[in-house]
C-alpha cells in the first residue's frame, strides 16, 4: 500500500470532484504536501480524516463542526459527536419509515383506484372530511395545477409528495348548470379523518358519486349524467360540484389512464 496519493486518484477512490477536495483543503479539513513537482500529495492520515468527513457529511454534519471535532480529536469528544451521530441516523430512520409508508400508501392508491369501472353513478354515506384549502378563481385546467402547488407550498409540513392524499378542485352548481363547466372556485388537499389542524370540514352525509376514466375533456358531460341522476331519483343537490383527481399527472403522463371523480352532495 502506497503511503501518499495524488489528488485524481483520491478523488476516484472517494467518488468525489477534485474540486471537492480542494475546498476542504482551503477550510483546513485535510492538509496534503506539496512534492517537488507542486503535485499535491495526500497521505494517509489525509485519507483517515477524508473518511471521516465524507461519513459526518452524509449526515448533514456542517464543516465547521467537523472542522471543530478534528482539531480537537479525543475520546471525550468522539464519545459526543458520536451521540450526536446516532440521533441524526434515529431521525433519519424516523423519516424514511415515513416514507415507506407513504411509498405503501400510494401504491394502494393506484391499485384502488385504477380498478374502479368508470362511468358508473352511486350514492355513498361519507364522512366529515377535514382538508386544507385555496380560494381561488381558476378557469383553466392549467391553473388548477398552479393553484395546486401553491397549496402543497404554503402546507409542506403537512402534505405529503408521496403520499396517497385525494385533491380536488370545487366548482359551483349554478354555473355547472348554467354550462360553465370549469370555472372553480377552491383547490383542497383532503386530509386524514382524525386530522386537528384544517382550514374547512367539507360535511358529511350522502353524495351522488362519478367516476370516469380519461380526458378531463369529459367531465362536462358526465357532471350533466350526474345531475340528471340526481333529479331523476328526486333528490336535491346541495353544495358544491367536487371534482376528486385520484389518478393524474402526478402518476401519469397519459391521459387515458386518468382516474377523476365527481361529487354533489345530496338531500331528500
Amino acid at each position: 500500500m502506497k503511503n501518499e496519493y495524488r489528488i485524481k486518484e483520491l478523488a476516484q477512490l472517494y467518488g468525489v470532484g477534485t474540486d471537492t477536495l480542494r475546498y476542504y483543503e482551503r477550510l483546513g479539513l485535510i492538509r496534503p504536501r506539496r512534492g517537488e513537482n507542486g503535485y499535491r500529495l495526500y497521505s494517509l492520515q489525509d485519507i483517515y480524516r477524508l473518511t471521516i468527513i465524507r461519513d459526518l457529511r452524509q449526515l448533514g454534519f456542517s464543516t465547521d463542526r467537523i472542522s471543530a471535532y478534528l482539531d480537537d480529536l479525543n475520546i471525550k469528544n468522539t464519545q459526543s459527536l458520536l451521540s450526536e451521530e446516532q440521533q441524526l441516523i434515529r431521525q433519519r430512520l424516523r423519516q424514511l419509515r415515513q416514507i415507506d409508508r407513504a411509498i405503501s400508501e400510494r401504491q394502494k392508491h393506484l391499485k384502488q383506484y385504477a380498478a374502479l369501472p368508470g362511468g358508473q353513478i352511486t350514492i355513498r354515506s361519507i364522512a366529515d372530511r377535514p382538508c386544507l384549502l385555496f380560494n381561488t378563481d381558476i378557469s383553466r385546467d392549467e391553473e388548477v395545477d398552479f393553484a395546486i402547488k401553491k397549496l402543497h407550498n404554503r402546507h409542506a409540513d403537512t402534505i405529503r409528495d408521496l403520499g396517497g392524499q385525494a385533491i380536488g378542485a370545487g366548482m359551483r352548481l349554478d354555473e355547472v348548470r348554467a354550462g360553465r363547466f370549469g370555472h372553480y372556485h377552491s383547490v383542497f388537499f383532503l386530509l386524514e379523518p382524525n386530522a386537528k389542524e384544517y382550514d374547512l370540514l367539507l360535511p358529511g352525509g350522502k353524495y351522488a358519486c362519478l367516476v370516469y376514466t380519461g380526458s378531463y375533456r369529459a367531465a362536462p358531460s358526465y357532471a350533466q349524467r350526474l345531475l340528471c341522476e340526481i333529479n331523476a331519483q328526486k333528490l336535491c343537490a346541495a353544495g358544491d360540484l367536487l371534482e376528486l383527481y385520484h389518478i393524474d399527472n402526478r402518476y401519469t403522463g397519459k391521459e387515458e389512464e386518468f382516474v377523476t371523480e365527481l361529487q354533489i352532495r345530496i338531500e331528500g
